[in-house]
Order: structure tokens, then sequence, then C-alpha cells
């Protein structure tokens, strides 16, 4: 176990109401916290090496400035890893090529030399790039995080292309302890795989208009790995007899509950649950009612099994006039509303794939009005207004996706405002933690 990680009063639970309306069906809305410990000093100084395998599309859609910027956002990679970190480097069009096997970086002088060495080629062998960069880090010794980070601008047009198996096959090498992470290039690449592929795969997922836009992903991605303290995170819930439970977040599915995101020193991964309790499930006015319980499971960064202290939620029963007088939690409301938000988008997607674009201009102009009161998903909204107005059905079938992912799947600071605005989330918060008002879009 991480013998920096304090496990004790890391679940919060937080109903939206505090109590139990007597007599009738209640829904019982919960917000689940789960609370690094602030980062210890020196943390990144002991943390075990990682093994990342850079996979890179060099299709022919990639020549010129897209394959140049991606090959700098490698180089970027390698410049942040430390020399004991592996680092491997796959090259892919309708061939597969292992450029370089998964070693320890060293000064990165032969890696850097191979990464600017790729030129643009033929077409898209998806799935090989993939699975030839997951099979470098298989034989990595150490218990150190492994990554696989794809970089692509197209459709996975040779070799296997069905999004569903390439999606289980991510899940395989996760639970091996492969993960992936993807980043798509443009308009033309298929969100939908890229998205599958890093959910099943336990990584992130992250999209840039231009090859340039994706080197704020890159920072991200590169400052969450280095701050990690627990990973393959896993949540489960034990409700009553007769009481049902829903996630909200649309959270991938795991044997026994939902995997979380990874957790990062000083930050929070959370979910909202939503409990169905019937009448005849309440025992009487003033007594209480255990509705929830709670246990996590993940792995600390050597690989070994963390197990968090179980959290229990139970709620009094009230009369009419008790339950009225009780208010809405503001920040579980707030995390509702970016999750009712995401439902939109995702309705937004759907018209924008049917070039329903009237659809798409009632959705923005009632959301606009529902949502007013959260300063972050206006700002959202507006972004996707001039995405509308442009009628580019490819950019905003992706923003809106990865937008509403980003609402129903991220970690959050500990503390974080209620407040938005641009300027402080950029100024005060890692790059992980901020809420961008654009997904496909760089430094916003």
């Amino acid at each position: 176990m991480d013998k920096h990680l304090s496990l004790s009063s890391l679940i919060v639970l937080t109903p939206r109401r505090a109590g139990l309306h007597a007599g009738q069906d209640n829904t019982v809305e919960v917000l689940v916290r789960i609370q690094a410990p602030d980062a210890p000093v020196g943390h990144t100084a002991v943390r075990p090496p990682q093994a990342i395998a850079l996979v890179i599309d060099r299709s022919g859609s990639m020549e010129g400035r897209p394959l140049a910027e991606a090959r700098r956002c490698a180089e970027y990679v390698v410049g942040k890893l430390r020399p004991t970190d592996a680092v491997s480097l796959v090259q892919f069009d309708n061939r597969v090529q292992r450029l370089w096997p998964a070693v320890p970086l060293g000064d990165g002088a032969p890696l850097r030399a191979a990464i600017a060495a790729i030129h643009s080629g033929g077409n898209t062998h998806l799935h090989g790039g993939w699975r030839e960069g997951a099979e470098t880090l298989a034989d990595v010794a150490g218990t150190g995080l492994k990554r696989v980070i794809l970089l692509s601008d197209g459709q996975a047009n040779e070799g296997l292309t069905d999004a569903a198996a390439i999606a289980a096959q991510c899940a395989e090498w996760a639970a091996r302890g492969v993960t992936t992470s993807t980043y798509g290039l443009g308009n033309s690449f298929n969100e939908e795989l890229m998205v599958a592929m890093a959910r099943a795969g336990g990584g992130n997922h992250y999209y840039g208009d231009t090859a340039e836009d994706l080197m704020d992903p890159f920072q991200q991605e590169l400052e969450l790995l280095g701050n990690l303290c627990l990973r393959d995170l896993r949540l489960s819930a034990t409700v009553p007899d007769g009481v049902e439970v829903q996630m909200v977040n649309d959270l991938p599915a795991v044997a026994g509950g939902w995997r979380l995101p990874d957790l990062a020193w000083g930050a929070e991964a959370w979910a909202v649950l939503r409990l169905k309790v019937p009448a005849g499930a309440l025992p009487p006015i003033g007594q209480m009612l255990s509705v929830l319980r709670v246990s996590v499971e993940g792995r600390s960064l050597e690989g070994e099994a963390v197990t968090l202290e179980r959290a229990g939620l139970a709620l009094p029963v009230l009369s009419a006039s008790a339950f009225d007088k009780l208010t809405d939690d503001e920040l579980v409301s707030r995390r509702l509303v970016e999750l009712a938000a995401a439902d939109t988008l995702s309705r937004m997607r759907t018209a924008a794939d049917h070039r329903d674009w009237a659809a798409v201009d009632r959705l923005l102009e009632e959301a606009s009005r529902q949502f007013a009161g959260n300063e972050w998903v206006a700002a959202v909204l507006a972004a996707m207004k001039e995405i509308a107005e442009s009628r580019s059905r490819e950019r905003m079938m992706k923003e809106s996706m990865y937008s509403a992912s980003k609402f129903r799947n991220r970690l959050s600071s500990k503390d974080e405002d209620v407040s938005f605005s641009v300027a402080s989330e950029s100024i005060e918060r890692p790059a992980y933690l901020r809420r961008k008002p654009s997904q496909g879009k760089g430094d916003v």
C-alpha cells in the first residue's frame, strides 16, 4: 500500500436533501466524493517508473502540419518524462511499425531522432497500431502505470474496424495493467471509437481542432500521471431491499459497480447516485433509514490493492411540513445541473448527426435558459452556439460528445469554487482540474 496515503475519511456522501418524505415514494440523489489527501512533500520523487507507448498515426491525411505538430506533441511527452521511465514508439498507416522498444528513456536523444523521422504514408490501421503499442508494454518490468497514448486524425479503415470489438480488447488490456488514452485530431476521426477505447481502456480521451490544440491535452495527461495516488478505482453501492440505485454519470460499468477516474493528490473523483425509495420501505416519522453504503477499491501506484473505509448514509423520515423546509445542497445541485447539461449535449449531437439544425438551435435556447445559473455550463453552451451557427456537423458532433463526457466523468478540486471564469481556471488549477468552455481548443 502507498505509504504516503491515509485511507481514513476519503469517502464523503452528501444527499441533495437530507431527509425522506413520510408516506410516499422518494427519489434521493446522493453525491459520492472520493477525496485524496493533499500531496506529500517530494511525492514526485518517489513515484515508481512509468511505461508509455506513443502510437502515432502517419496516414496520408496527416501530411504536412498535422504530422509536424503530432511529432512536437510526442517530443513534449518525452521531455516531461524521467530517464528511468520506459517509452516505446509505434507508427501506423496501413502498416504498423515498432520504431522503438519500451526501454528506459535515458537522455531521450535516440527516441527524439526516431520521432523526427516519422513521415506520412497511406491508410489507417488504427487497431493494429494501438495493439502494437500495448504489446510493447506487456513485458515491461515493474508494477507502475503502463499507458498507451494513441493519436489519430482518421477513421479505422484497415484491419479490425468494429468499435465494440476494439473497445473490448482495450478493456482486456486494462485488466492486465495496460491502459489507453486517446487523442483525436481535427474533424475526420471517429469520436465514438476513440471515446469508447479510452473508457474501456481505463484512460482519458481528448481531441483538438488542430494538432497545436492537442498540446494542452498532452499537458493535462502528463500532469495527471505525475500526480496520481490511486488508480483503477471501482465504486460499488449497497442499498436495502426494495430500493433501486442508478448511476447518473453514465460511468463505465465494471463487475459489481462502476469505474471512477484515477485519483490525483488533492483532488476528488465523484459520482451521483439516484436512489428510488418506496413508501413501503420507510420506518415511522422520526426514525432513521440507512439508504446507502458505498465501498471503493483501487490500486496504489505500485500495483497493490487498496480498499477504502466503507461509508454509509442514513436519513430521517420527516413529516410533509418538515420535509418541505429542507433546502437543496448547493454542490449536489450544481453537479446535477452538469449532468443534465450532458444529457442535453448528447441530444444536440444526435440532432446534428441528422443535420436537424432547428432542433440544435431549440435545444441550445432551452438549455441556455435552464442552466443560466451555472457559469461553467453557460460558457460551454456559448461555445456550442458558435459551432452551431457555423453549421459544422462534424465539429458539433465532436464538441458535444467530448463536453458531455467532461461533465460526466472528471476529477475536481476538493475545494472547487461554485463560480467559474476562464482566467481563474487557467491560473489557479492544475491543467487536469480545469473546467474549459471548449474541449477542442487548447488553452482557453
